[in-house]
Formats: structure tokens, C-alpha cells, sequence
């Protein structure tokens, strides 16, 4: 296991950024429960993940500057809903900002969205310090505990006790993200 203590060392705070920089908060999850248990340090986890989701708004947030309203342009069912889009950034950018950050699989399209918004830079770049912050501290506590209960599982009821409430974990997350998305389907369509 040395092996891996030392992988784990070399280059996982790297695969935080790298993955927080995209999406990420698997990666960040992981990394934080091997916090929990000794193997990465938890200030670090949780400063690489906040400046990785940091950076990887900004550099979306450009490309939307750069070339965002020409995609959505391109693509007709952006072009239709994006001047009601812009008009709930611009509104509600605040809000918008972290909302996104929480949805996940939609942070890098809503950073390109705010590039194509009327939101200026600055305000975006301030938002986000913030919004990277606080994320990062709420993931953190979240991947730090389920790290803590895996070894208290794992402790108790072994490797496939663990693997069970693993299994029905992800099943029932499965299912609500399934419900939580058609939801989502549903309340979109009632904007058009």
C-alpha cells in the first residue's frame, strides 16, 4: 500500500485542480475522504479544489466572451432560450453564480453563458471567489465525512459490508438525480 500513499502524494492534489477545473466534485469527494484518513492534507485539498474551480470559470467565462455567442447562435435551441437566459443572469447574478455551482454538469456551460451575458468581468471574477470558496468548504465537509463513515463501515462490517451500502448509495443517488432531472425538464419546458 506504500505504493499508493505515494501515488496519492505525487499526484493527487494535481487530479483536484485538473478535475475541479472541468467539473470535478467526484475527484474532490475522493480527495477530501483520503484527507479524512491521513493520506492528503485537508488545506491543501481544499485550496487546489477552490483555485482549480476558480480558474476553470474564468478561462469558460473568456471562451463565452470570445466565442460563446456565436455557438449559441449556431444551435437553435440555445439561440431561442438564451435572451431569456441573459436577462435571468444579468438579474440574478449573484444567485445565478452559485446555484450553478451546485447543479452539477452545468457549471462550465453557465460560466460560457456568463461570458455571452452583460456581466462584466469584474463582477463575475469577485462572485466567484466567493462562490469558489464556499463550495469547496461545503464539498469538503461532505467528502471528509464520507470518508470518516467508509472507515467506520469498513471497521465494522468489512470490505463487502462496505461495498453494499456503497452499491445502494449510489442507486438511490441515481434515482433522485434521474427525478431531480426530469423535474428540471419539466420546469424548462413551462418557460418556453
Amino acid at each position: 500500500m506504500e505504493w499508493a500513499s505515494q501515488f496519492v502524494a505525487e499526484y493527487g492534489y494535481w487530479a483536484v485542480f485538473a478535475w475541479t477545473f472541468i467539473e470535478g466534485e467526484s475527484v474532490f469527494i475522493a480527495a477530501a475522504a483520503l484527507a479524512a484518513v491521513g493520506l492528503m492534507e485537508p488545506w491543501k485539498v481544499i485550496v487546489v479544489a477552490a483555485s482549480g474551480a476558480y480558474v476553470g470559470h474564468l478561462v469558460f467565462f473568456g471562451l463565452g466572451r470570445w466565442r460563446g455567442l456565436a455557438l449559441i447562435r449556431a444551435i437553435p435551441a440555445l439561440n431561442r432560450h438564451y435572451p431569456k437566459v441573459n436577462i435571468i443572469l444579468d438579474r440574478y447574478a449573484h444567485w445565478s453564480i452559485f446555484i450553478f455551482q451546485y447543479l452539477y454538469g452545468t457549471r462550465m456551460v453557465a460560466a460560457l453563458l456568463f461570458g455571452c451575458s452583460s456581466i462584466t468581468l469584474l463582477r463575475f471574477a469577485g462572485w466567484q471567489v466567493v462562490n469558489c470558496i464556499s463550495w469547496s468548504l461545503v464539498i469538503y465537509t461532505v467528502g471528509h465525512l464520507l470518508g470518516l463513515a467508509a472507515v467506520t463501515m469498513l471497521n465494522r462490517f468489512g470490505l463487502i459490508g462496505l461495498l453494499v451500502v456503497a452499491g445502494v448509495v449510489l442507486v438511490l443517488f441515481f434515482w433522485g438525480g434521474g427525478r431531480l432531472h426530469r423535474r428540471m425538464n419539466r420546469w424548462w419546458q413551462g418557460l418556453e
